[in-house]
């Protein structure tokens, strides 16, 4: 696409300007998905997260909790950071009379583990497994000792503590879990109380998957304004147009250029369309580091409007 019919079509879509002169700043409209505040109340964009699970006396109840625990952090995984594994996860033993929903239990998990949001999952309760229909597993290359199929089910109580550091409430949320799921377990005919007891991991971590769906985004469309200058520097054109498709890196890279400008208008700008950049990428404290930027060259209007967005989807 020419840039002169890309900047048409600019101006056919959402133009503001900015200044009534020749070559002043315009702006035109990106209306973006953007995430908003999980079904828990809590917006975890932006932020670094940790997950604990407490282990206790019993082998099997410990593995299963560290299942719950992985699973948890790997579906949080895939919904912010794009299945990147950026979440830590640590194990904690259980302190008999210990009250982890007090919040300087997970203040001090926070400092520990240098994580802006702290999940804690408490030592599980979980019930006596039960077995389904033990069924003959098809195809004739199957291992003697895998040639059956059980179903198993199990019940169990969890209790999910969360402490986001961030959070203006300042408080602890705690979430209970009380359900039913179920795997396969394979053996020779009649499962052994041991290949019974393999299945609770499987288990877990498919109540971890479900647990972390109270966490994941909400999403609605909002609008933002990209700045450039009509007939200036290339760099403001091409940034615009890769922002106008959304790949925020390369837009990012083209404005980078534009800081060394001897207006301070300019400079300004850039600096704010930097900031929406980071804002996009999934970088709000950033974004807001190149606003304070913006505002010390030159305040414009649009920066105030852009810091208090960022402000409001990440609850600062």
């Amino acid at each position: 696409m020419e840039k002169t019919s890309f900047l048409r079509r600019l101006a056919a879509l959402a133009p503001v300007l900015l200044a009534l002169v020749s070559c002043a700043p315009q702006a035109f409209v990106i209306r973006p998905e953007m995430r908003t505040a999980s079904k828990s109340g809590l917006n975890l964009m932006g932020k670094s997260m940790g997950v604990v699970y407490l282990t206790g006396k019993e082998t099997a109840v410990n593995e299963f909790n560290e299942a719950i625990a992985d699973g948890f952090a790997s579906r949080l995984e895939e919904d912010y950071f794009g299945g990147q594994q950026e979440i830590g996860l640590f194990k904690m033993p259980a302190i008999d009379g210990a009250d982890y929903s007090v919040k300087d239990s997970l203040i001090k998990l926070v400092l520990e583990s240098g994580k802006d949001v702290v999940f804690l999952f408490d030592v599980p309760t979980i019930g006596e497994p039960v077995l389904g229909k033990t069924l003959k597993v098809g195809g004739r290359r199957v291992s003697p000792d895998s040639a059956y199929v059980t179903n198993v089910t199990s019940h169990f109580l969890t209790k999910v503590y969360v402490y986001d550091s961030m959070n203006k409430q300042d408080q602890v949320l705690a979430f209970n879990g009380d359900k039913s799921l179920s795997a396969d377990v394979y053996s020779g005919g009649s499962p052994t109380r041991k290949e019974v007891m393999t299945s609770l991991p499987a288990i877990g971590y498919k109540a971890g998957i479900l647990a972390a769906n109270t966490f994941l985004s909400g999403w609605k469309q909002d609008y933002f304004q990209v700045i450039y200058y009509d007939g200036a520097e290339s760099a403001w054109n091409r940034g615009a147009e890769k922002a106008f498709t959304f790949h925020w890196d390369e837009a990012i890279k083209e404005w980078m250029t534009l800081l060394n400008s001897k207006s301070a208008e300019k400079r300004s700008c850039a600096a704010y369309d930097i900031a929406l950049g980071c804002f996009m990428s999934g970088l709000p404290d950033l974004a807001l580091e190149w606003l304070d930027r913006s505002d010390k060259d030159m305040p414009i209007s649009l920066s105030k409007d852009l810091r208090k967005k960022i402000k409001d989807y990440t609850g600062r």
